[in-house]
C-alpha cells in the first residue's frame, strides 16, 4: 500500500479475497453437481457415479474451504469425502451430505 492510497482511504484487497471469489463463483456449480449426485444416490440410479462426484466434489471443498474461513464446511466436506471412501452406506453418505449442501447454499446467499 502506498502512501497515496492511504490518504485516499483505499485498502488494499486481502491477500485471499481473489480466491475468495472463486471458490464462491465454483459453489454454484459444485452444488449443482451435489444436488444432482444425490438424487442418483436417493433413487438408486448410477450409484458408483453418483459417489464418484459426491467424493471429488467434497475433497476440493475440504481442501480450500478452511483456508478461506469456512472451517465448519470444509469439515463437513472432509466428512463427506470419508464416508464415501470407506464405502459407507447411502443413507450414512445422505445424511452428512445434507449439512454441506446446505452450507454450500447458504454461502451463496451471503
Amino acid at each position: 500500500m502506498t502512501a497515496m492510497d492511504t490518504w485516499a482511504g483505499h485498502q488494499p484487497e486481502h491477500p485471499l479475497a481473489r480466491a475468495e471469489r472463486l471458490f464462491r463463483t465454483m459453489a454454484v456449480e459444485r452444488l449443482d453437481t451435489l444436488s444432482s449426485a444425490w438424487v442418483r444416490l436417493d433413487s438408486g440410479q448410477n450409484i458408483r457415479e453418483a459417489m464418484e462426484d459426491i467424493r471429488n466434489v467434497a475433497h476440493k471443498i475440504a481442501g480450500t474451504a478452511a483456508s478461506l474461513g469456512h472451517a465448519g464446511l470444509g469439515h463437513q466436506a472432509a466428512e463427506v469425502e470419508r464416508l464415501s471412501i470407506e464405502g459407507a452406506g447411502k443413507s450414512d453418505v445422505l445424511r452428512a451430505l445434507r449439512p454441506l449442501i446446505a452450507g454450500l447454499a447458504e454461502l451463496l446467499d451471503d
